[in-house]
């Protein structure tokens, strides 16, 4: 179902702040409060909004190194795919993994306490997954942006 003014509206206003109370949000939005409960009902239930959460800042939990790792595989069987994917995922400071085109398979988003931890992550983690034969990590800088919202039109 496409996404009428008012639902932009109202998706907009909880991109802001989500734990924003609906009476608020239809304040925001020019409309009364049940039909923006209704609206925010029906968004959860079509997973155009699939979930809550607080966004933390990674500094303040101690994790102060934000990296980026590329991995290449050595051979693109199921198994080896698999193997991978569910390494990762049982990685507590990997925070985001994809496949991506180009000269590596995977691009994965890590944070680690220092350059350190970053080490132990990539070496005595990441490295020793049955099946990866190239890694290249990246640390970031500075962030210039990280967006948290996505464009609505």
């Amino acid at each position: 179902m496409p996404l009428d003014e008012f639902d932009r509206a109202i998706i907009a206003v909880l991109q802001e702040d989500a734990r924003m109370p609906v009476a608020q949000v239809a304040e925001r939005v020019s409309l009364s409060a049940t039909p923006v409960s209704r609206r925010i009902k029906r968004l959860e239930e079509e997973g155009i909004i699939t979930g809550y959460q607080p966004v933390l800042d990674p500094r303040r939990l101690g994790l102060e190194l934000d990296a980026y790792v590329l991995i290449n595989l050595d051979a693109h069987s199921d198994a080896n795919i698999e193997r991978f994917e569910q390494a990762i995922l049982d990685s507590p400071y990997v925070i985001a993994c994809h496949a991506v085109t180009g000269d590596m398979d995977y691009l994965v988003h890590v944070v680690a306490r220092d350059v350190e931890h970053l080490s132990q992550i990539t070496l005595k983690s990441l490295l020793r997954i049955p099946g990866v034969r190239d890694v290249k990590s990246i640390i970031v800088l500075e962030t210039v942006k990280a967006p948290r919202t996505l464009p609505l039109d």
